[in-house]
């Protein structure tokens, strides 16, 4: 198209009707001018992506590498979406020979992680751009956006469904069918495609092994000693074999009759979890014999379908993760860990006067600390149901007592939490308000007998 629009250009441009000023400038236009067109037009070419025609690249195929991972803290994220940089990185990964261009964008920064991926796929084409010179790497890759990616390696094919709200004349809509024809993505329930929603990690590690040809026995998968565990990816989870097929360095044999494959070897440097309590993202899991618990409990402590430790009260349950994962890091001992979870109750929460605790009343932990995070206050049994509630989240066996303080016996209550066979009081409420008036006592950990306070369990 663009050859002959030069040549037509070129060509009227050389008719010799000019006058004036265009008169003495002729010659220049006649022979320079298109000269210059045409070399513009060449970099117009030379600028543009191309667009990837069907194996004009290869992926590995043939060794079953791993090419997702999980999280630093062990979890696997099945929900997280896929955003643009992690596509790009995931794709130029498994290319056997990648593309050696530069396409520039404006909002990649230099020596960026993914910077090396997102420019070379989108030279080449196979990168979906808008045409605004961004990458946009941190926002998510659509449905539609990755079948545009992945249709260059895709043998053409048009599928016989039609999607709900793809229409015919969209410029998604051929790779689309391509990628359907080929069983990477199918409708939902409704015979939606759902273009414009992100790729979530699940889908990705079945969309990617359906691109790769790995199809890995679900059944043998499950009865596997050793697998690796994510805690967020049960044996029931929808793409649990994707996702172990994915995030797993194998060998395998194919099966005949059948297009599965059958393990011979894995590796395990990364497969077996130690057993005990796990806090991953905020969340407390428990471990057995190499395997996440699911809707079991472990002495006082209750593990949901989804294998996270659950107080009974949904939204308790995320108050408590939101406030361990922002106020706690992974690097802290069990210790620091306590610390830091009684100095946010301590210093983020103010005392109000509310009824008292009945001695002896049981299970009223849960509903006096949702109250008081809620609030953004209590009185001396929201403080301790408080720190109770997040010592338990993180696999502490802490209880509270209902008692009495100070030779007046007044009503009160505190946290006791037994470590290494030492029974230690814990009473954020009181620092609280003595450090308010000018006194600084530390009621972090400390035996009855060392207490600047009478104490009466």
């Amino acid at each position: 198209m663009r050859e002959p629009l030069r040549a037509a250009l070129c060509g009227k441009l050389r008719k010799p009707h000019f006058r004036g000023y265009i008169y003495l400038n002729r010659h220049f236009i006649k022979r320079t001018f298109p000269r210059l067109l045409s070399a513009a037009l060449v970099l117009c070419c030379l600028a543009e992506p191309a667009s990837a025609s069907y194996g004009a690249y290869t992926l590995r195929k043939e060794s079953h590498e791993k090419y997702l991972d999980g999280t630093p803290a062990g979890a696997f994220q099945p929900s997280a979406v896929l955003t643009r940089a992690q596509a790009a990185n995931l794709l130029y990964g498994l290319l056997e020979q990648p593309p050696a261009g530069d396409w520039q964008f404006t909002d990649i920064p230099a020596g960026a992680w993914y910077e090396r991926a997102a420019k070379s796929l989108a030279w080449a084409g196979i990168l979906p751009d808008d045409g605004s010179g961004r990458f946009r790497p941190d926002e998510p890759l659509t449905r539609k956006e990755c079948a545009v990616m992945l249709a260059g390696f895709l043998e053409p094919a048009t599928a016989s469904y039609r999607f709900t709200d793809v229409p015919s004349e969209s410029p998604e809509a051929g790779a689309i069918a391509c990628a359907v024809a080929h069983g990477l993505f199918s409708a939902d329930e409704t015979g939606a495609f759902r273009p414009d929603f992100p790729m979530t990690r699940a889908e990705t590690a079945v969309v990617f092994n359906h691109l790769l040809g790995r199809a890995p026995d679900a059944a043998e998968l499950a009865r596997t000693p050793e697998m690796r565990v994510f805690p967020d990816v049960n044996f029931d989870h929808w793409a649990y074999a994707a996702i172990m097929e994915a995030t797993t360095t194998h060998t395998y044999t194919a099966v005949p009759g059948s297009p599965n494959e059958r393990w011979t070897s894995f590796e395990r440097d990364a497969a077996r979890i130690t057993d005990g309590f796990h806090s991953i993202d905020g969340w407390l899991y428990f471990a057995r014999d190499g395997h996440f618990l699911t809707s079991q409990t472990v002495g006082s402590f209750t593990f949901g379908a989804d294998g996270r430790y659950t107080t009974g009260n949904a939204a308790l349950d995320q108050k408590l993760a939101e406030i361990i994962r922002t106020q706690t890091s992974g690097g802290m001992t069990r210790d620091e860990t306590l610390r830091a979870l009684y100095n946010y109750v301590r210093d983020n929460f103010t005392y109000i006067k509310r009824d008292l605790v009945s001695k002896g009343q049981t299970g009223w932990e849960p509903a006096y600390a949702e109250r008081f995070f809620a609030d953004g206050r209590g009185n001396c049994y929201g403080f301790a149901a408080a720190f109770q509630q997040l010592a338990r989240a993180i696999g502490v066996e802490a209880v509270t007592v209902v008692g009495q303080l100070g030779k007046n016996r007044q009503p009160h209550g505190w946290v006791e939490i037994s470590l290494d066979g030492v029974n230690a009081v814990y009473d954020p409420e009181i620092e609280m308000v003595y450090r308010g008036r000018g006194r600084a006592f530390d009621m972090f950990r400390f035996q009855y007998s060392a207490a600047p306070f009478d104490y009466w369990k």
